[in-house]
């Protein structure tokens, strides 16, 4: 009994979008793959294939898959390349198909790096974090320079001083009296993300405020 392997039907699916192949061997076994149709140089025949062809199907059709849950995840949130690819392996996608997807997601301009870093950017702005934690944040997900410099372009139209200030209120934090609760609130605030020179002008204009 031969076990070649032939395509048995063809289907457009998602508007045409997507191919939805059926193919069957000579043992009676049965694989359904489901493709990008962009992805494809040439649309599949009825008919045959040879072992290339049959890897080459497979292969598109794990691309394919780690795109598809790639792009639920991007339509939750913007994420890092690093990160979406990190996600697609804890997800069972081997290393190299789930970077392969990304680079495509990110040709298509469904990942863009920067608005996803702009977006995290305004979610520590609204923790009032400072600077510095909003970028250690974002280079711990992975995010590249470029996306980094278009949140540090972002970051300079803020008042990191006047931010302090709300968190410092908003954490009901007293004007230190000596130098050890100087050294403390400076060390909180140090984790918050600001400079020890940014929350002293922030208790000054608090104390200026009085």
């Amino acid at each position: 009994m031969t076990t070649d392997w032939s395509i048995r039907d063809l289907r457009a699916a998602d508007g045409g979008a997507q191919l939805l192949l059926t193919l069957e061997n000579g043992a009676g076994e049965r694989e359904v793959l489901m493709l990008f149709a962009s992805r494809l140089r040439a649309i599949p025949q009825i008919g045959g294939v040879d072992a290339a062809q049959l890897e080459h199907l497979r292969r598109e059709a794990a691309v394919t898959a780690a795109m598809r849950v790639g792009l639920r995840m991007l339509s939750v949130c913007g994420t890092s390349r690093r990160h979406l690819i990190e996600k697609l392996r804890a997800r069972g996608h081997a290393a190299d198909v789930a970077a392969e997807a990304v680079e495509d997601l990110a040709t298509r301009g469904y990942l863009n790096e920067a608005e996803g870093a702009l977006r995290e950017a305004e979610r520590g702005l609204a923790k009032l974090w400072g600077d510095r934690r909003i970028l250690a944040d974002l280079r711990a997900k992975g995010y590249g320079d470029g996306a980094l410099r278009r949140v540090r372009e972002r970051l300079a139209d803020e008042d990191a001083v006047g931010r302090c200030v709300r968190l410092l209120r908003r954490l009901r934090a007293a004007i230190p009296t000596d130098a050890a609760q100087l050294h403390r609130l400076l060390a909180r605030m140090q984790r918050y993300g600001y400079a020890p020179a940014e929350a002293k002008r922030a208790l000054r204009r608090m104390w200026n405020e009085k």
